[in-house]
């Protein structure tokens, strides 16, 4: 019998029949681009506001609070629309266009002269990431065999966190230096978006060149919301390590949106409380946002280890408990561009990147084989719903409680979680019939 030929490989992956070396390459730049170019809003809208719209300090939580609602409603219908476009006109066509339209969302964020212009402007933005950020998971899926995707999802996030702490350097340091030039500090700032723009369009014709063209041969299975919601919440009933997975959803992908939003509109208001001009207050306020997407850069290695070796209701307790710890630590910061500050902000990494990994894992190993798609679609559905519920009420708390107060909330719910793991763990452990993971 002939040994059957080696599959096409690209570095340590096997690829599909067709898929190029370019193609491959084109979707690591993706990875390396595209949230670090999404988290260019979180950036600099802080500097919008004060800048533009003249937004006082005391309220700033609230109006990133209303973006953050209007982001995320626009998400959610995006994200659906985004897969049936790609499944029909192609990945390639849908990824270029949702940059060019996170390029015109940049463009026109900064023209805006009340926050209803800006909410609108939002919304282009969101097209636009919701059109990209949905295109990078199928692309890899697309590209790589079943057996190896673990590896390229893995390299894919290691990318992911480096464009997110160069762009964050990158891009939040133009308005010093463009201020330092002599621009104002509002048109400091169209010119530090228009150079995310810039890169916007550059990227969609990276995109259009170098992925695939035409229409993949299989496409993704999307079941309708309310077949679902149907076998989403049938699954908890069977399966209450599901209901901690659903839970831990909800709060680890709020953690994400409070990080983005709030850590750096912290650093911000307490460079201007200290004197500093507001293109130096973005310059020093992206900070401890830096600081802690860092330790989550390198984190995951770490718990990805533990997870593989503990029993995975374990490994999520510990999980959402390291990110109870994070958040809480912020308690602690008084001013958050201090050095004594920094720890904590790696400590709010680390478990940031914790909780986010543990639920991960705990649904993938419990979803079961009939029916996993619309168990997996449940879950990421409670993780949009947490972003949009504590981004939304974090802005009112961090306005009216303090800065720490969202960070405090999301602890608490951690807290919450991993004690419901702990206490889920010792009734199955307890049990006649519990099995092992």
């Amino acid at each position: 019998m002939a040994k059957a030929k080696d599959p096409e490989r690209f570095g340590i992956v096997a690829i599909e029949p067709g898929v190029r070396a370019g193609n491959m390459w084109t979707a690591l730049y993706a990875s390396f681009v595209n949230i670090g170019l999404a988290t260019t809003v979180a950036i600099m809208t802080p500097y919008v506001l004060s800048a533009n719209l003249g937004v006082p300090l005391d309220r700033q939580g609230s109006a990133l609070g209303v973006l953050n609602l209007v982001n995320e409603i626009a998400l959610l219908f995006v994200f659906g629309l985004a897969g049936a476009f790609a499944d029909r006109f192609g990945r390639r066509a849908v990824y270029a266009i949702g940059f060019l339209a996170t390029a015109l969302g940049y463009v026109l964020y900064p023209l805006a002269t009340n926050l209803w212009e800006l909410s609108l402007f939002k919304v282009v933005y969101a097209v636009g990431i919701g059109a990209t950020t949905g295109m990078l998971s199928t692309i890899l899926a697309d590209y790589v065999k079943a057996r190896d995707r673990g590896k390229i999802v893995a390299l894919s996030g290691i990318l992911n966190g480096l464009g997110v702490v160069m762009l964050a350097l990158a891009i939040g340091k133009l308005p010093s230096i463009f201020v330092a030039d002599g621009m104002s500090e509002k048109a400091a700032g169209q010119a530090a978006l228009g150079v995310a723009a810039v890169m916007c369009v550059i990227s969609a014709a990276v995109m259009w060149l170098g992925l695939k063209p035409g229409v993949a041969t299989r496409t993704v299975e999307r079941p309708k919301l309310s077949a679902q919601l149907g076998v989403g919440v049938a699954a908890a009933k069977a399966n209450p390590r599901i209901v901690l997975a659903y839970a831990s959803a909800f709060v680890a992908r709020g953690d994400l949106a409070i990080v983005g939003a709030y850590a750096i509109a912290w650093g911000k208001k307490a460079a201007l409380e200290n004197g500093a001009s507001l293109a130096e207050a973005l310059d020093q306020g992206r900070i401890p946002f830096i600081v802690a997407q860092s330790a989550a850069l390198l984190w995951p290695v770490v718990i990805a280890l533990m997870i593989d070796k503990a029993h995975r209701l374990t490994a999520l307790a510990a999980c959402m408990l390291l990110g109870g710890v994070g958040y809480l630590a912020t308690m602690f910061i008084d001013d958050p561009l201090s050095k004594a500050a920094m720890p904590l902000f790696v400590l709010l990494g680390v478990g940031q990147i914790s909780a986010f990994i543990g639920s991960q894992a705990l649904i993938g190993k419990e979803a079961p084989e009939e029916g996993r798609g619309a168990v997996i679609g449940f879950f990421n559905l409670c993780g949009a719903f947490g972003i949009l519920v504590l981004g939304t009420l974090g802005g009112v708390l961090f306005d009216v409680v303090g800065p720490a107060s969202p960070f405090v909330l999301v602890g608490i719910l951690n807290a919450l979680v991993g004690i419901g793991c702990v206490v889920l763990r010792v009734k199955e452990a307890r049990a006649p019939a519990a099995e092992a993971a």
